[in-house]
């Protein structure tokens, strides 16, 4: 079983706080320092908050343009490849209607002339 004098120990001592503008260790329970007069609150919140900020916008940015240079990359090439399949298409086609008219002018007789 544990001591009890060990945990009171643990609850009599006075909390321990660092100043964050002197950065001494005061004993003391008020809102500022007794050493330079400073508040314990840090004051740098707003500060941080914005600096977060503008990080989170420069990556959000960042990523935007990237997916969008991706974006146009991949209609670039889509685009490329559509004109490709449109070109062998019409030349494909071109082929087969010059062999239906080929094959029409060897199986149909010669015209004969009108008297």
């Amino acid at each position: 079983m544990p001591c009890a004098r060990r945990y009171a120990l643990a609850v009599d001592q006075p909390v321990q706080r660092v100043c964050p503008h002197c950065a001494r260790i005061s004993f003391e329970s008020g809102p500022r320092c007794p050493y330079c007069g400073g508040s314990f609150r840090r004051r740098g919140l707003v500060g941080f908050a914005l600096i977060l900020t503008v990080f989170a916008i420069v990556v959000l940015g960042g990523t935007a343009l990237m997916l969008i240079a991706a974006g146009n990359e991949f209609d670039r090439r889509i685009n490329t490849e559509v004109e490709n399949v449109h070109r062998e298409f019409q030349t494909d086609f071109d082929d087969i209607q010059q062999n239906v008219r080929d094959e029409l002018d060897r199986r149909l007789p010669e015209p004969t002339p009108t008297p």
